[in-house]
């Protein structure tokens, strides 16, 4: 096979699978530690669930679009077939939707209600609350220009339809992540300054610290 058309859908077939087990193994830990303590679930606990859903469905989209042999190649190959090529940006369009308004909004609300959970200090729990509005800010504004990008909405994946335009989907790409990634450091800094306050050993803080700043990975 040349390399115009190599192909690597096999490991990514493999990634998608292990991640999704990875995911539904980390949060169903979650919930059985919750059970076994005897501790009521939160909203942040309920709140995983459709964060899980909603990357489990990407997933499944990463999956079927190495089943139908679109993703996997190079685009010079795909882009020589028409009815691979709608189907590629089928899925593309499906996982802008799923992405950022469900995956990363919910897993991140969750995340913030966990911190006013654990933070009980009023001048956290409005920093918690504005970083949320953001959050959810950010995630309908994506949710919305994901959805009507282009116009008809079939246009989207198809460009043969006479008359579609869409915005511009370069620049879409291009914005979309940086108030992601500011919110990110922000729920990232949040919780540190309160740790160090801690009337606790140095390397009680610098555990939880840790902790932390796991989220980092």
């Amino acid at each position: 096979m040349s390399d115009s058309i190599a192909y690597c859908g096999q490991q990514l077939l493999g990634v998608s699978i292990t991640i999704a087990i990875v995911q539904i193994l980390v949060v169903g830990g979650r919930l059985y530690t919750r059970q076994m303590q005897k501790v009521a679930y939160g909203i942040d606990d309920y709140l995983i669930i459709p964060a899980l859903m909603a990357s489990l469905g990407q997933s499944a989209v990463y999956i079927y679009l190495v089943k139908r042999g679109v993703i996997g190649y190079h685009l010079e190959y795909v882009a020589n077939s028409p009815e691979k090529l709608i189907i590629l940006n089928q899925g593309l369009y499906a996982n802008e939707i799923l992405d950022f308004p469900f995956s990363v909004t919910s897993a991140k609300i969750s995340i913030l209600f966990f911190y006013t959970r654990i933070f009980q200090v009023r001048t956290f729990r409005i920093i918690a609350y504005i970083v949320g509005a953001i959050v959810i800010g950010h995630g309908l504004g994506v949710l919305f220009a994901a959805i009507f990008q282009c116009s008809p909405i079939a246009f989207t994946w198809n460009k043969a339809i006479i008359g579609g335009s869409c915005f511009d989907q370069q620049a879409f790409y291009q914005y979309v992540s940086p108030p992601n990634i500011i919110t990110d450091i922000l729920m990232l800094i949040m919780p540190l300054p309160y740790i160090w306050k801690l009337h606790t050993r140095i390397g009680h803080k610098l555990a939880l610290t840790g902790v932390f700043l796991l989220g980092s990975l």
